[in-house]
């Protein structure tokens, strides 16, 4: 009778414990998704005040000699990287900004050109790519064979 009695007080407390850990780790969620969305608007705000620095013109608008003139300066360089962009090629970056392909990056492209670049390559980036590599392989064997058909 004692060691039943002393099973079932075991259970009861194991049972508080779990779900006193669950309830903690549902808490520890929402406050790791609150910090996620502080850190993201802290990152925002950052950008802009790059944004502001770089356009030097106060145009609304970056054109790549403005962008280049700010990346030749190695504190901008340091800052790009402690925000996680690499800032190693210039041009190419300014490319990857530029999804309106304008030569000039206005402060939407920016933000989002950073946040998108920002970090390693995730796995839906691996995977978008290798889709559009598989898609313009087969577009380019139909062109061929299209090509060799009509020769």
């Amino acid at each position: 009778y004692i060691c039943f009695a002393q099973m079932a007080v075991l259970n009861v407390l194991t049972g508080v414990f779990c779900q006193n850990a669950i309830d903690s780790a549902q808490h520890d969620q929402e406050l790791v998704t609150q910090s996620i969305l502080a850190d993201k608007g802290r990152y925002v705000s950052q950008i802009q005040k790059i944004f502001e620095q770089i356009d030097s013109d106060s145009s609304g608008t970056i054109t790549i000699a403005e962008f280049r003139e700010h990346l030749n300066d190695e504190r901008m360089r340091a800052y790009f990287d402690s925000l996680g962009l690499d800032t190693s090629d210039i041009w190419t970056l300014f490319k990857l900004m530029d999804n309106d392909n304008a030569n000039t990056l206005d402060v939407e492209d920016f933000i989002q050109g950073c946040l998108r670049l920002k970090g390693n390559a995730k796995g839906v980036d691996m995977a978008k790519l290798c889709y559009e590599h598989k898609w313009l392989t087969n577009r380019l064997n139909r062109f061929f064979a299209r090509t060799d058909e009509t020769l």
